[in-house]
């Protein structure tokens, strides 16, 4: 890590409880959960990604959907996690993981309603 970097970002010693099981929720469904039901949902005959910048990264780049997504997932990730590690001790931060595994939830169970749709 640069040194100014280390300065900059406050790791605290332990995650709290509550910010630890945030970020399980955060991966599970924002992380894993978005990432197979889009891939499953996209791989079908004539459907696309309704979501504008996915839909480019998929488009736009010649390698498969699925790499180019995992991609913007670790990307994202990275982003959040030094969003939550520079916040510090905010009592706002536990909204970083909270909001990314609402999230998660949220586009997760709507894919699994559009995989639910028979084609």
């Amino acid at each position: 890590m640069m040194p100014g970097l280390a300065s900059f970002i406050s790791f605290p010693s332990a995650v709290p409880m509550l910010d630890a099981v945030l970020w399980v929720i955060a991966v599970i469904f924002y992380g894993i959960g978005d990432y197979v039901t889009t891939i499953a949902a996209t791989s079908r005959p004539g459907a696309r990604e309704r979501n504008p910048f996915v839909r480019r990264l998929f488009d736009g780049i010649p390698v498969p959907p699925s790499m180019t997504f995992a991609a913007a997932k670790v990307t994202a990730f990275a982003f959040f996690v030094v969003g939550y590690a520079t916040i510090g001790s905010s009592l706002l931060r536990p909204l970083i993981p909270g909001v990314v595994a609402a999230i998660g939830i949220l586009v997760t169970i709507q894919n699994i309603r559009v995989l639910g749709v028979k084609s």
